[in-house]
């Protein structure tokens, strides 16, 4: 079936020079920026995601700009914020007449796939993609439900190593066409699964030792330097029943977290390993990212959505033809990556996209840049409070409001980012620190203005 759909795609459209580059996006599942070896952490193992990291582009300051499934897959695909694309929360569907990468792609001529976890209200075919196979939202692990194609079915086998192998599927038969390829591969790991467990492999798990586990210098914060709600957010009452703030509870659940990542490692392994056996790293971009970050105990939380750092801060790096590898440090978000894989692909980019194409910043890194982005949380999910939060390298200062109108600022917050990297001691009640607040509210008041549409 998917050889005759393969022969439709290419037949509908017309070949394109082999000179476009084929253009590759993983997209991870509540990956942390430092659940990673290339990003510093010398316990978890990543050996084969480790190895490619190394010879990419990395970018340790790379955020989202929402921290939720549905609404950080959208983002990514339209490179437009959730205010102004419609998602805000757990799968809900893009506004109307908005257009995914994919979309534009595919109507330059490019074959485009997706497969993996699917979080958006519109069906992988309806937002730009010739072939699919997914699974919907979160769930188990194994025997999940697949929608392979025109087929529904539960393999027994990991999800993601069913759609590793559909992605290997997709390769090989774009590796012997003259259509150049986009392929869009979402893992469900390290996502818990459907009982809300990270339920790996016994014999992964015991690759590791709890006493060699990470525990948050703020697991014990008391939250009195935080806005109220916090102490009842579903963040809080989730990580009670988990045994949080206790230390060997988090190191247990951390060892938990990492021992998926390192299965996760080992299916991505096979994937990298296939694009490498049919040659195609020549001519081809890989984009490496994760939908959002996780937090294990960092004040006291679980989980993601609050504008914090482990919540927001995601490992990403980049590789490519030309592309030289080290570190960039400069601020980079998953709205960068639709505008990023259009200009590689030589497609204009829509006026409308609020990211911004990495490829002037890989091709040299003293090009101009952003100073600051403007983080969104204006989704509610587990009772959060909607709240617009600056990061400018330095400083986050997160402005939380009463609701939904953002009229009333319920709480401010501004942590140095450099000297306080656990975010304990909030300075926005210290006058010292009052023009920097003010220059930092200047930025908020834009993304009102030009994306909100508020005074």
């Amino acid at each position: 079936m998917l050889g005759l759909m393969f022969a439709f795609s290419c037949a509908k459209k017309q070949s394109q020079p082999v000179s476009r580059p084929n253009l590759i996006f993983i997209y991870t599942d509540d990956q942390r920026q430092d659940a990673l070896g290339a990003c510093g952490n010398e316990v978890i193992q990543t050996p084969y995601l480790d190895k490619i990291a190394k010879q990419a582009v990395r970018f340790p300051n790379a955020h989202v700009v929402f921290s939720l499934c549905s609404p950080s897959r959208a983002a990514a695909l339209t490179g437009r914020y959730g205010s102004a694309n419609g998602v805000l929360h757990l799968g809900s569907g893009l506004n109307t007449g908005e257009k995914t990468v994919a979309q534009y792609l595919q109507e330059s001529g490019y074959y485009t796939a997706m497969m993996g976890k699917w979080h958006l209200k519109q069906k992988p075919q309806e937002l730009g993609f010739d072939e699919s196979a997914y699974f919907l939202s979160n769930g188990t692990y194994y025997g999940r439900k697949i929608f392979d194609g025109d087929s529904v079915i539960t393999p027994e086998k990991h999800c993601d190593g069913y759609c590793v192998e559909k992605s290997i599927e997709f390769l090989e038969k774009a590796a012997n066409s003259d259509q150049p390829f986009f392929l869009f591969h979402c893992t469900q790991l390290p996502h818990m699964n459907g009982k809300l467990v990270w339920d790996a492999k016994t014999e992964t798990k015991a690759r590791y030792s709890v006493a060699d586990m990470p525990v948050a210098t703020s697991r014990l914060d008391d939250l009195s330097d935080k806005p109220e709600y916090l102490k009842t957010v579903r963040n809080r009452i989730q990580s009670a029943e988990y045994g949080y703030p206790d230390s060997l509870a988090i190191k247990q659940h951390t060892l938990e977290y990492y021992a998926v990542i390192t299965e996760m490692d080992d299916y991505l392994g096979r994937l990298f390993q296939k694009i490498e056996d049919l040659r195609l790293r020549e001519n081809t971009y890989i984009i490496f990212m994760s939908d959002n970050g996780w937090m294990l105990g960092e004040h006291g939380f679980t989980s993601k959505v609050l504008p914090y750092a482990p919540s927001a801060r995601v490992p990403m790096f980049v590789l490519g033809p030309g592309l030289k590898s080290g570190d960039d440090t400069q601020i980079v978000l998953n709205i960068d990556l639709a505008p990023t894989l259009l200009e590689w692909a030589g497609v204009p980019v829509p006026a409308n996209i609020h990211g911004k194409s990495l490829k002037p910043l890989l091709e040299n890194p003293k090009a101009p840049w952003r100073e600051s982005f403007v983080y969104e949380g204006l989704g509610n999910y587990g009772g959060a409070l909607p709240n617009l939060s600056v990061f400018d390298g330095t400083y986050r200062y997160i402005r939380t409001y009463s609701d939904s109108t953002l009229t009333q600022v319920e709480y401010e917050e501004l942590y140095d980012q450099v000297a306080d990297k656990a975010e304990m001691k909030n300075l926005a009640k210290e006058e010292e620190f009052s023009t920097i607040i003010r220059n930092l509210e200047q930025h908020i008041q834009t993304h009102r203005q030009n994306i909100l549409g508020l005074k």
